[in-house]
């Protein structure tokens, strides 16, 4: 039959119809698509989702959040990043995520102290946080650090030539200091000659004493920990110069000596260097997800009594395969059988005790260099710094969020299963397809 050409025309105008509307619809789906992001996850562990506890990070923000990333040209790292950080974006809108090459932005790099490709900077009020190990955990903790309003504050013990907090020489601590202050820690001077106890409120930072302290001034300190006050005590190898009885009421003692390690030598160019790696950390809430290394110039090592009422937890142990040198530190240092002592040792303790309704905190570490401004720059010093100072504050409500198992990525068939499927793909398809084509030949010789 021939058809009319009238019914060729609304034939052909049918099929341009449906052509421009099926171009149309593509065209609104591609719009809405970049218009409006929406995720679906559709695993069985909810793994490319964030977790309710970051959920609720989000939606208690009291302020924007701008999250930037230092980032060279990486595909590969940047798919990784955008994943988890387009999570929170898409989960609040107070969420922004900025990248930018530090190659293009050398100058706000340097500001910053970015030193690492892949950096992840948080900003929230004015206060900053910086972070280097990148997954939901790390940022949602950073999220809830830089959300509390309440001012933190350090005080630093002066005038008997500790490290400074405002200084600028080499063994000073203003790097650090500012990397608090970023972070919402106010950095205070105190001087305990004037007679005013230090607040209790605060921890109380003291670096290596170069002086005798009086009696009154230690008086002050004991007092300040009676009142449950938190303290982190940076100490180095020599005399406590007057901290006897704050080492005593702890149950510490230095270790004689400076510890040498072998290891720094190879990292540092100096055995005089003790180097601490992930694994010589111990399991404890400060250093939860801590996989820097850290280097700790001319150290001692710690050792400390066990009872009440202090609980004492060993942090750091170091120098595995070195020693305690008693001798004068020259370039060339050798073991001395029954003068020196043999590794490995404790760079660090947490002593803990009940205070009330709260638990009162005191770090010692037996380095106050590795905080210091020629030193904080090197490995993961700073991070660890900042690390304790968290702990110590009691700034530790951190959110645990366990490894998302994934129980979808594979498919477990028996073999009769697998027998069946293989079948259907290499016979049954096949038959189907050459069924339907036969069906349909023959339909079509019928008519």
């Amino acid at each position: 039959m021939t058809a009319r050409p009238s019914t060729r025309f609304a034939l052909r105008l049918q099929g341009l119809l449906s052509l421009l509307l099926f171009v149309a619809v593509i065209g609104l789906l591609g719009y809405l698509a970049h218009s409006y992001d929406q995720r679906f996850d559709w695993t069985a562990s909810g793994r490319n989702s964030l977790s309710e506890a970051s959920r609720q990070v989000l939606d208690t923000l009291p302020a924007p959040v701008a999250a930037t990333v230092f980032l060279r040209p990486n595909p590969p790292l940047r798919a990784d990043i955008d994943d988890l950080l387009q999570r929170y974006a898409a989960a609040s809108p107070r969420f922004t995520v900025e990248y930018v090459n530090p190659d293009q932005a050398p100058a706000r790099v340097k500001e910053l102290g970015i030193r690492a490709d892949g950096t992840l900077l948080l900003e929230l009020d004015g206060r900053r946080e910086k972070l280097e190990q990148l997954d939901e955990q790390a940022v949602t903790n950073a999220l809830m650090r830089l959300s509390r309003s309440g001012e933190r504050a350090l005080v630093f013990l002066t005038g008997h030539g500790e490290r400074s907090p405002d200084g600028e020489a080499n063994h000073d601590l203003s790097t650090f200091a500012a990397a608090l202050r970023d972070q919402g820690v106010q950095a205070h001077r105190a001087d305990p000659t004037t007679g005013s106890d230090f607040p209790p409120d605060a921890t109380l930072v003291i670096s290596a004493p170069q002086v005798e302290l009086g009696k009154g001034e230690v008086a002050a300190i004991e007092r300040f920990l009676d009142a449950g006050g938190n303290l982190l005590w940076l100490a180095d190898p020599g005399p406590l110069h007057g901290l006897e009885p704050i080492a005593a009421h702890l149950g510490l003692r230095l270790v004689p000596g400076t510890l040498i390690d072998p290891v720094g030598q190879v990292i540092a160019g100096s055995a005089h260097f003790a180097v601490a790696s992930p694994d010589n950390y111990r399991f404890h809430q400060s250093l939860s997800g801590f996989e820097f290394t850290t280097l700790f110039p001319l150290a001692a090592g710690l050792e400390h009594d066990t009872g009440e009422p202090w609980t004492a937890t060993d942090l750091i142990d170091i120098a595995v395969s070195g020693w305690s040198e008693t001798g004068p530190l020259t370039d060339t240092v050798d073991f001395d059988e029954g003068q020196d002592r043999q590794g490995p040792f404790v760079l660090a303790t947490a002593f803990t005790r009940p205070h009330g309704e709260r638990e009162q905190r005191v770090v010692v570490i037996g380095d106050g260099d590795f905080l210091s401004n020629a030193y904080i720059g090197n490995g993961g010093n700073l991070n660890l710094g900042l690390n304790l100072v968290n702990w110590l504050a009691a700034d530790d409500s951190f959110v645990n969020i366990p490894p998302r198992v994934a129980p979808d990525t594979e498919l477990a068939l028996s073999r009769d299963d697998s027998l069946l499927i293989g079948f259907g793909f290499l016979f049954g398809l096949p038959a189907a397809f050459a069924a339907g084509g036969v069906g349909v030949w023959l339909r079509r010789r019928g008519r």
